[in-house]
């Protein structure tokens, strides 16, 4: 009874509008960022097959301890240059964007001055050997099948305005699968106690008798770039002990909350965002506060039987966009 009465309290928690940066005509976002990882450390003969950045002798390091790297898919579907200058994670203390080349048959690795360009329209692949993002003097190690918090830094067109994306990263130890469904723009909302909320300061909290440090919602766009549609049917976490798929909705002046009964469609060619007031992930019975600068592992099951496995970075959104970041 309690839980059904915190699920239908928690709408005012969970209706606040989606801000994006920017959308074709199509609802998607202009900025794709697909195929996200970050290297798993290990010591490079362990691993399954090194990368150029992991094994620069110039770092003087016999292993990849304390460095890593983030690779990636950036698309561009804006009408004007973007470029990518920065980045940063709590999980290094040291990140900087680096190419590697060869110089006469010597492989080389240096930081891009000026930033990544991705051209109007176009992408840059972000890879072992090529472009990387460099994370140094790392804090902790990374774990494989665990996930960190990526912030990238772009500049938006020429007059040089800055816009923060904030990501999450598996940590694997080789590239992920790629597949038709394409998940982007992945958020979770920290728990209120990690927002320095107390429980008597949020209504659903004091209407409800229960502290709103047990309850989170994770968001994101699903593009579904095969032939077929498929169906969002489950979704599953260590972060929490009950995921359900929900869905808000008005019904006489009133909004209520519910899970979605078979799943939500994704259409052939198209997409679905999962929103605040809207559909999303209920993440319930949790273990653990969800921090700023953390990520979780999400694992989103489809009908056709597909399971994608999504790095969800904890923040803020909506309070970072109020703050012009």
């Amino acid at each position: 009874m309690k839980q059904k009465l915190i699920l239908g309290l928690l709408a005012l928690f969970l209706m606040v509008p989606a801000v994006m940066l920017g959308q074709d005509e199509m609802g998607q976002p202009d900025i794709l960022i697909t195929g996200v990882w970050a290297r798993a450390t290990a010591v490079a003969s362990m691993m399954p097959e090194s990368t150029p950045e992991m094994g620069m002798g110039h770092m003087g390091m016999d292993s990849v301890e304390g460095v890593s790297a983030a690779y990636m898919t950036i698309e561009n579907g804006g009408d004007s240059v973007i470029r990518l200058v920065a980045a940063a994670t709590d999980a290094a203390g040291l990140v900087e964007i680096h190419e590697v080349q060869m110089e006469n048959d010597v492989m080389k690795m240096r930081p891009v001055e000026g930033g990544i360009e991705i051209p109007a329209g176009g992408s840059v692949e972000l890879k072992p050997g090529g472009y990387h993002v460099m994370l140094m003097e790392l804090k902790r190690e990374l774990v494989a099948g665990e996930a960190v918090s990526l912030t990238l830094t772009f500049e938006m067109g020429e007059d040089g305005e800055t816009h923060d994306i904030v990501l999450g990263a598996p940590i694997l130890s080789e590239p992920p699968a790629v597949g038709d469904l394409v998940i982007v723009n992945a958020w979770a909302r920290p728990t209120a106690a990690a927002m320095d909320m107390s429980a008597e300061s949020t209504p659903e909290a004091s209407m409800s008798g229960m502290a709103m440090d047990s309850v989170s919602a994770a968001y994101m766009y699903i593009l579904n770039r095969g032939a077929e549609s498929d169906r969002l049917v489950a979704a599953a976490t260590d972060a929490a002990g009950l995921v359900e798929i929900h869905e808000m909705q008005m019904e006489n002046d009133v909004m209520k909350m519910r899970p979605v009964e078979g799943g939500i469609e994704i259409p052939a060619g198209g997409s679905v965002e999962l929103k605040p007031g809207g559909y999303h992930v209920m993440l319930m019975q949790l273990p653990r506060d969800l921090l700023p600068g953390q990520a979780i592992m999400l694992t989103l099951v489809f009908e056709s039987g597909v399971e994608v496995p999504v790095a969800v970075p904890v923040y803020d959104k909506m309070n970072s966009m109020s703050m012009g970041h």
